[in-house]
């Protein structure tokens, strides 16, 4: 009775074996969100954004560095040879330790207004890699659509090469009842072959997809990658002119734009500072250890000697440029000439900006009307496929009716689904253009 019962629990061992092998397998196709996640923990364009980032950190604070005091530390031996001295030759020998401060105290705003072009430098790197992102996202986005097409084309060639096989076994059959002509059946041969053909194909189309989607990723192109076969849902997209204020105010590239405009301005005051004076405090002790010989006392034979002391100083420097043969002025022009090229290039953005988002726009509403009216043409072709079938089931109607039928069936299919899928890209490039990642 065990054994019996043994026997029949092993079935149904092997399936929950199978479906749950069958769970992990849909668990691990990857939707939108994923890919895009994956992208931004995976793509070195990212890290290296986020280094340049910390790069104009670090230049923060190097800006920032005469608001404290500069502390220096030194130590050494020297010796000295003098001669011709009212006692002969002098030599001395020292050690000597040295600690130095110097701190700047009013610079008329040369150190603020470098820091000020600094911060504004790292806001810059921050956007940049802002758009770097956004640049990632679509691309993950674009090979993502192009492989969910992929894929639902060979789902169409994989339909055309069975309908295609059905009607060559159908010639076949007629072409033995003696009902049809051996033309018939080469017709439908020649077809089966073209649908094969074009199977072999969509599946090349779908691995180079593959691997297209894999770099955009950030991973190993080899790598074998599955999807989930739907489509996000369409967002809720704003009017035009609501997208170009949200474009022109968001887009990281703007942002950019104004930030190195305000660095270039913070330029140009830090340069006009070095116009006028400094003001700064310096200080030092200095512990000496050695000894001073000055050569002999004339006529007494007496060596003279002396002690290395300690010593001490400190003091107030006002620096002031008088002449530099035009190299402040020289700085200036130039910090000015960058500001203008600055503000010429933010106008020339704002207009690709808007153009970008006009297009998007045209595209979206071109890409809806077109999947409308694939949708109607496909299903009249599907219609006619299946006229042209019955047709030529009855005996009533030629070969090339249906394989017209056919041609149009797959064409419509095909343009369907690239309607369908230009769609969702017209929509992912508005985003973009719009300033926004997107991460359905």
């Amino acid at each position: 009775m065990n054994r019996a019962c043994s026997l029949l629990l092993i079935p149904v061992i092997l399936f929950s074996i199978v479906a749950a092998h069958g769970q992990v397998l849909a668990a691990d196709k990857l939707s939108l969100k994923d890919c895009i996640e994956t992208a931004l923990k995976s793509q070195s364009v990212i890290r290296a954004a986020q280094e340049n980032v910390r790069a104009g950190q670090g230049r923060e604070t190097e800006a920032a560095s005469p608001y404290f005091p500069q502390l220096t530390g030194s130590t050494g031996y020297s010796e000295s040879h003098s001669l011709g001295g009212a006692f002969g030759e002098s030599v001395t020998k020292t050690y000597t330790t040295t600690l130095s401060v110097n701190q700047t105290l009013y610079d008329f705003g040369r150190t603020g207004n470098s820091s000020d072009a600094a911060k504004w430098g790292t806001r810059s790197t921050e956007q940049d890699a802002e758009r770097v992102i956004q640049d990632v996202v679509l691309n993950v986005k674009q090979s993502y659509y192009a492989l969910l097409a992929a894929g639902k084309l060979v789902e169409v060639a994989r339909k055309t090469v069975e309908q295609t096989e059905s009607h060559l076994k159908q010639a076949e059959a007629f072409f033995r009842a003696g009902s049809k002509p051996r033309y018939d059946v080469t017709r439908s041969e020649v077809e089966v072959n073209t649908a094969k053909l074009g199977l072999i194909n969509a599946k090349n189309s779908v691995r180079i997809r593959t691997i297209a989607l894999n770099k955009a990723m950030g991973i190993e192109p080899g790598r074998p990658t599955e999807i989930v076969e739907a489509l996000p849902e369409v967002p809720v997209l704003p009017g035009l002119e609501t997208a170009e204020r949200d474009a022109l105010r968001d887009r990281p590239d703007m942002r950019k734009a104004e930030a190195d405009i305000e660095a270039a301005r913070a330029r140009i005051r830090a340069e006009q500072a070095n116009y006028l004076p400094t003001l700064s405090a310096n200080a030092a002790y200095n512990w000496a250890n050695g000894t001073q010989d000055v050569g002999q006392m004339p006529g007494t034979g007496i060596q003279l000697k002396g002690d290395i002391q300690n010593s001490w100083n400190a003091g107030i420097i006002l620096t002031i440029p008088l002449f530099q043969g035009g190299l402040t002025k020289g700085r200036v022009g130039e910090a000015r000439a960058n500001l203008l090229a600055l503000e010429a290039q933010r106008d020339a953005m704002k207009q690709s900006i808007l153009l970008e988002v006009n297009q998007a726009f045209a595209d979206i509403e071109s890409a809806a009307a077109r999947v409308d009216v694939m949708e109607k043409s496909l299903q009249k072709a599907r219609e006619n496929l299946d006229i042209a079938q019955g047709r030529y089931k009855a005996g009533v109607g030629p070969y090339i009716e249906v394989t017209d039928a056919q041609l149009s069936s797959v064409n419509a299919e095909t343009d369907h689904i690239k309607a369908l899928y230009d769609h969702h890209l017209a929509i992912a490039q508005l985003l973009k253009a719009m300033g926004r990642k997107g991460n359905e």
